[in-house]
């Protein structure tokens, strides 16, 4: 299980707490309070921080800022934990943490949220409570650790105007399904923002960021939206005999694919930059997993995977081939007609003048056979390897318990203990058959989903 991957955007706040461990008393005298106040005030500049508002509490500290860089919060609040822990514990002669994990963050939208959080935060105590922003923001008291946040400074031209308009909001009605959604998105470490803030940060960043309950589309939509390949025909050479082809100069149009169908004789080549895994139906297949709920984690901002091997079913496209139901064996051309790559004005001929097939289709074609050629014995060897009882269900998830949150899941890999448990005479068999190299393979490249994870952080920035 991987951690929870933590969000940064550059100028956007987070919303960030910090619980004690079995509810244990972290500021037992006013000292305690007064050298953590310290200690904030030196790490928020030393790491980078700008804190607009903050509270601490007899089990929690609590606090909204904006890290200027990815790494400045995470430093940020290891220092923060290690120094107060050190204090804490030889002041009371106490060993071990005082911390009930790691703290949970949550990025926000601050046009719509800034405000909310900081008056969420400096609620929770009385506006006369020495330990919290509310003296600074509602005010006007002196408070080093403060930083103002830019939205903060729009208030108003005077000190005076920014105070009162503070205040105006500060002690107006508290809308409860907001601070529900604020507590609930902090609490699962998902993004505090509308949906529209959270789909832009999932395109960004190519990872599902939003939680199911604020609405999923429907299935078949989604399910659209996803493939490949909008709108497969048959390929006619009358109705596209006027047909062109341009060069394919990006993939954009699997940016949206969760998995990438793989060939027996790629895996090792796919699988040195992502995981290959078996799909969990009946008739299971290869794939590569490329996303971590959200777009395709493979291809760049330019549209080019990522690494130098680009798998053969993206080189097939807008290409595909079908059989038909009067005859299984009996293949037909299919073509995406929604791909812009087709066009009647610029491009290479699908068809002669005499409607016979161009050198670029004859090209086409043969990449197609040789394809299906090849996608027969990846099946074959898919069948035998899951009738065989060695493979197990597998999710990619972060968070744990209530906080779980699964991002892909449909698939699976092989159990090496159940694999080294077959018969000799399977296993003599399948290195002959090279089915043993490709297992090795398909369980080597499940190191590389610890790789998407990194893709995604890298991409943040």
């Amino acid at each position: 299980m991987a951690r929870k991957v933590r969000i940064f955007v550059e100028n956007a706040a987070q919303h960030v707490i910090l619980k004690s461990i079995d509810n244990t008393t972290l500021f037992k005298e006013e000292q305690d309070y007064i050298l953590f106040l310290e200690i904030l005030k030196e790490l928020s500049l030393n790491h980078d921080m700008d804190i607009h508002s903050y509270i601490l509490m007899p089990q929690y500290f609590e606090f909204l800022a904006t890290p200027k860089h990815a790494d400045a919060l995470s430093k940020f609040m290891q220092s923060l934990g290690r120094k107060y822990v050190g204090y804490f514990n030889k002041k009371y002669n106490r060993t071990g943490t005082l911390w009930d994990g790691r703290y949970k963050a949550s990025l926000i939208e601050n046009k719509s949220y800034l405000f909310e959080i900081m008056r969420y935060i400096e609620q929770q105590s009385h506006v006369d409570y020495l330990y919290s922003s509310v003296g600074k923001n509602l005010l006007g008291r002196a408070d080093s650790i403060v930083s103002q946040n830019e939205l903060y400074k729009k208030l108003g031209y005077t000190d005076d105007k920014r105070l009162s308009e503070y205040s105006q909001f500060f002690y107006s009605g508290i809308n409860n399904a907001k601070k529900e959604f604020i507590v609930s998105c902090l609490e699962k470490q998902l993004v505090t923002g509308s949906v529209d803030f959270v789909k832009n940060l999932q395109h960004l960043v190519g990872m599902t960021l939003i939680s199911k309950d604020r609405g999923r589309p429907k299935k078949e939509d989604e399910e659209k939206r996803k493939k490949m390949y909008k709108n497969l025909v048959v390929l006619d050479k009358e109705q596209h005999k006027d047909l062109k082809i341009s060069p394919m100069e990006n993939l954009f149009f699997a940016k949206q694919s969760a998995f990438i169908p793989v060939i027996a004789n790629e895996v090792a080549l796919v699988g040195a930059a992502f995981p290959v895994v078996f799909t969990a139906d009946e008739n299971p297949s290869l794939v590569s997993l490329v996303s971590l709920g959200g777009d395709s984690l493979a291809i760049n901002a330019d549209g080019k995977w990522v690494t130098s091997y680009v798998p053969s079913y993206l080189r097939k496209y807008p290409f595909s081939l079908a059989s038909t139901k009067e005859n299984p064996d009996q293949k037909v051309i299919l073509i995406d007609e929604e791909s812009p790559l087709f066009s009647k004005t610029k491009g290479k001929q699908l068809f002669k003048k005499d409607k016979e097939q161009s050198e670029t289709l004859s090209h086409a074609i043969n990449f197609l056979t040789s394809h299906e050629n090849q996608s027969i014995i990846t099946s074959n060897v898919a069948k035998a390897i899951a009738a065989s009882g060695i493979l197990e269900d597998r999710e990619i998830s972060v968070g744990e318990g209530d906080e779980k949150k699964v991002l892909v899941n449909g698939f699976r890999v092989v159990d090496r203990e159940k694999l080294n448990a077959l018969s000799d005479d399977i296993l003599a068999d399948w290195v002959r058959k090279g089915i043993i190299s490709l297992i090795d393979a398909h369980l080597k490249s499940l190191d590389n989903i610890q790789a998407l994870f990194n893709i995604a952080h890298a991409r943040q920035s």
